[in-house]
């Protein structure tokens, strides 16, 4: 053999041994890549609220606050209308047609009268809400032939029990506050293809109540037999002073 086809075959002998190997190891680290996204994409994230500002809710508000006059007793046990809100009453959203939950107990109501206000006490919608006569907590979105919430301003919500009288002033019910603010470019940016879960955790980071409720349920009905949603929706009620009502059922 002469000197021109040794060089060759030592080449030859040198790639075929060093091409597997390299082969093997892109592939060992495509594979443990692979691992370790399929881990953090396995993890769910974690929903919880921190209010705009500083410091937590304000837990100290009374039984009235709550629950429209209920006492707090009766509030403990959630034998009350009961806004999902947290305890000073407000929240903000980013929409102009957000989603509003309450609670309501077994009663004879046959309807909730829904009503909202600006600033200035003028009225912006009103409607009436049929139900079932079961109790667990309901849902209302703002529908989209109503005005929009205008960015900035704030607005008060009611819901009233109609029972077989009709309604009147002793008609029970319970009253929150909204404000809606301007989506940044940056949550934009952030809120574009994720899970509804992905935007509840997302929004509770910045202090966004309403959104962050409408997304959890969101994730809940699309998951409703996810013990870990069901868990995470608890836990947000509780961290406002809502463990009351904290497991009653979502019934739309």
């Amino acid at each position: 053999m002469n000197k021109k086809l040794s060089v060759l075959f030592a080449i030859a002998l040198a790639l075929e041994t060093v091409i597997p190997s390299l082969l093997f190891s892109v592939k060992a680290e495509t594979s443990s890549k692979n691992q370790s996204q399929a881990v953090q994409s396995s993890v769910k994230p974690q929903v919880s609220f921190d209010p705009p500002g500083s410091g937590k809710p304000d837990d100290s508000a009374g039984g009235a606050s709550r629950g429209g006059g209920c006492p707090q007793e009766v509030i403990s046990t959630g034998g009350c209308v009961i806004p999902l809100i947290p305890s000073n009453r407000e929240g903000l959203t980013t929409t102009g047609h957000p989603t509003f939950f309450i609670y309501l107990p077994q009663n004879s109501a046959q309807e909730v009268f829904f009503s909202l206000v600006d600033e200035n006490n003028k009225n912006i919608y009103q409607t009436k809400i049929p139900l079932t006569g079961k109790s667990g907590i309901i849902q209302f979105t703002l529908p989209e032939n109503a005005p929009a919430l205008e960015i900035g301003k704030n607005y008060q919500w009611a819901f009233v029990a109609i029972r077989q009288q009709g309604l009147r002033p002793d008609s029970p019910g319970i009253q929150g506050r909204i404000r809606r603010i301007e989506t940044d470019s940056i949550l934009m940016t952030q809120l574009q293809n994720i899970t509804p879960l992905e935007r509840a955790a997302l929004y509770g980071k910045k202090g966004i109540w309403y959104e962050t409720l409408a997304s959890l349920a969101e994730a809940r009905k699309l998951q409703p037999t996810d013990a870990d949603l069901v868990s995470q929706w608890e836990q947000l009620l509780k961290s406002v002073g809502l463990e009351a009502i904290a497991s009653q059922p979502l019934l739309n």
